[in-house]
């Protein structure tokens, strides 16, 4: 229905003048995504405060209302309606961290937003949204994670970490050592057919293969270690990690696992949801930085809705 907004929408998402063009088409990945990146994605294992059935159920229901795909075009508009539009299309409990007289970091309602969107889901949206805020860094400034209590919030990452989780990652496969044998004794032929000329058939004590003296250097369970945790502070949200200057994100390994103490956008870098099927889940790399995005087909997100609610009417 291009040109034209849906019926169903409220009063408010009509003033804003946001041209809603489409509420239908496939779900585009994010253009975020590139090539692999060089770590494995470890499965994360909560460990330590781990979400109920009706958590995960309020989570997965609000990103699949997030996976409504959405054309938009917008002109000079108010954050704040914006915001209230996504709203309103998508029927999703949404929190967005304003800026007030108490929180002086946090989004500005006032902000003017400028931005073309065709044909992507309203979860990407918002990212766009976000990512406009700050033009002229090339750093994310401002994104969205769950909070324990599975609400939806989004703004600036300085916000967002008052809030984390403690996650056990098993990297024991990424420490394992595989020793190159480049250091094979050579096999002298000569050698073999002399000891097979000789009577008796016992070959003496000589033998073909000739050491070529060389040792195998094995690296140490340190040293692994800190390849894999270089690479996750320089690739995964860098600039939020203790080791690298930040306030948010610390870890610690004991015994191959990583125990890794970080805001819930965080942990979505590394790992993704273990409650949101894999498949849907796509990783890439951006100026050098991880990213995981997610999405879903419309008859996925619809039937999550669906079981949501029937997990929420269980006693």
């Amino acid at each position: 229905m291009a040109g034209r907004l849906d019926n169903r929408m409220s009063n408010r998402a009509r003033t804003i003048g946001i041209a809603l063009l489409s509420l239908a088409g496939a779900v585009a990945p994010l253009t975020l995504l590139a090539a692999g990146v060089a770590i494995a994605t470890p499965t994360a294992s909560a460990q330590f405060g781990e979400d109920d059935a009706q958590t995960i159920a309020m989570k997965r229901e609000t990103l699949a209302r997030m996976m409504k795909p959405i054309t938009v075009e917008l002109k000079d508009h108010r954050l704040e309606d914006v915001v209230r539009f996504i709203a309103d299309v998508t029927q999703a409990d949404l929190t967005p961290l304003w800026m007030d007289d108490r929180n002086p970091v946090g989004l500005d309602k006032e902000t003017l937003v400028t931005l073309n969107a065709k044909n992507v889901t309203a979860l990407q949206f918002l990212e766009m949204v976000l990512e406009k805020l700050n033009p002229d860094s090339t750093l994310d400034a401002s994104t969205w994670q769950f909070t324990n209590y599975g609400s939806f919030e989004f703004g600036p990452k300085e916000r967002l970490n008052k809030h984390r989780r403690v996650e056990m990652y098993d990297i024991a496969d990424l420490l394992m050592d595989v020793p190159d044998y480049d250091n094979a004794p050579d096999f002298d032929l000569n050698t073999v057919f002399q000891l097979g000329g000789q009577q008796g058939g016992g070959g003496g004590s000589q033998s073909p293969f000739q050491d070529n003296g060389s040792d195998i250097t094995r690296r140490t369970h340190d040293e692994k270690v800190q390849d894999v945790t270089d690479l996750l502070i320089t690739t995964v949200e860098p600039e939020q990690w203790v080791d690298n200057g930040g306030e948010a994100a610390t870890f610690r390994e004991i015994r191959g696992s990583l125990f890794i103490n970080a805001p819930d956008y965080v942990h979505r870098q590394i790992g993704g949801y273990p409650w949101w099927p894999s498949r849907y889940q796509r990783v890439g790399t951006k100026n050098g930085r991880r990213y995981v995005s997610l999405g879903a087909t419309p008859e996925f997100a619809n039937a999550q809705i669906e079981s949501a609610v029937d997990v929420k009417a269980a006693p």
